[in-house]
């Protein structure tokens, strides 16, 4: 149990909250785009998922076919009951969405993870916090490509090619089909350096002498904000940079500390972070319920905006945690037993990958 890690993965999932916050910001007084900080939420995950890929299948014998089934079992079936339950709101109450349509062709995409250009010209499937999983998906398969080779060392190295590789020619041939433009964005980059510090982290390579707990958890701190303040420091940098940058050394160094012996293993904390997939497929629900309450009592004026922004944020954890402990945790495990005769039960892990 990566404890720093699990942590962070809450963090995460409640960086994420504040973009779609951000009406409620504006009502409460503050200028458009503030929140859009948030979005750094994203690449932490990002990096912590190359990380767990690494340590997971580390010092065991992994094929390809039991990687993927791991992982299909611990992101497919929350992922496919939000799906449906939004799909059928745009089927019944199509007035309650926006961009979301109930077409059929979409939700077969959207299952299968196959990213489409909706109408607005946002690469969102049905449940539109789901582009994520695209990624995630791909990044699954270039991993288990690398499993493929004898040496676990080469499919790193592998699958850490291929992610550069494919970065790289997105930035020199500049891809106008949306797909092969999604599927080439610098930020793939981040699930290569997760991998790396990874690698670090089995090969015993980073430091563990209580003398850089302190220093490492400063170092943290620092990019963290550096991280949140990125929209604002260099506006027309790539993501990649932006964010993805900063959330390396944060990731790092909550390791290093964790490892001198400052970790963050308050139950609340670690509750929050192993809920944290539910809360990121659910938290949009929450934030557009208090939002539309707070359109009704805008006349109230912004104290009562202000007010609504912890509601809103305790109302995500309520149900990021319900969600986690009824329904995420029965249905990995129903998953799990019904692929049981198909191999042998995948090891228990800080939750799996990004989530």
């Amino acid at each position: 149990m990566l404890l720093n890690v699990q942590a962070l993965r809450g963090l995460a999932a409640f960086l994420v909250v504040f973009v779609h916050l951000e009406r409620l910001a504006v009502l409460a007084g503050l200028p458009a785009g503030l929140t859009v900080f948030g979005n750094s939420g994203v690449d932490v995950f990002f990096v912590i998922s190359g990380l767990i890929m690494v340590v997971t299948t580390s010092g065991r014998k992994q094929t390809p076919l039991g990687f993927l089934r791991n992982r299909a079992t611990r992101i497919v079936p929350l992922y496919w009951a939000i799906t449906f339950a939004v799909f059928a709101v745009a089927l019944m109450a199509p007035s309650l969405l926006q961009s979301t349509s109930a077409d059929p062709v979409h939700l077969l995409k959207s299952l299968v993870f196959f990213p489409y250009q909706r109408a607005d010209g946002a690469m969102h499937p049905v449940v539109f916090v789901g582009w994520t999983l695209n990624y995630e998906m791909a990044f699954y398969l270039i991993f288990a490509l690398g499993l493929m080779l004898p040496s676990r060392l080469a499919g790193l190295a592998a699958s850490i090619s291929v992610l550069v590789a494919v970065a790289l020619a997105g930035q020199l041939l500049q891809p106008k089909d949306p797909v092969l433009a999604f599927y080439s964005a610098p930020m793939i980059l981040e699930f290569g350096a997760g991998m790396v510090v990874g690698a670090l982290l089995v090969r015993d390579r980073l430091p563990k002498a209580r003398a850089w707990g302190w220093p490492a958890a400063g170092a943290g701190l620092a990019a963290l904000i550096v991280m949140l303040a990125g929209p604002w420091l260099w506006p027309q940098a790539d993501r990649a940079l932006m964010f993805g940058g900063p959330a390396v050394v944060i990731v790092t160094c909550g390791l290093i500390a964790e490892r001198a012996g400052l970790a963050l293993q308050q139950g609340w904390i670690q509750l929050l972070g192993a809920a944290s997939y539910s809360t990121y497929l659910t938290h949009f629900f929450c934030t557009q319920v208090v939002t539309k309450a707070a359109e009704r009592l805008a006349g109230f004026g912004p104290l009562l905006m202000w007010a609504l922004v912890p509601v809103a944020f305790l109302l995500v954890a309520m149900v990021g945690v319900l969600v986690h402990r009824r329904l995420e945790l029965p249905l990995t495990e129903l998953a799990r037993r019904c692929i049981a005769p198909l191999g042998p039960r995948p090891r228990p892990t800080i939750a799996g990958g990004a989530w």
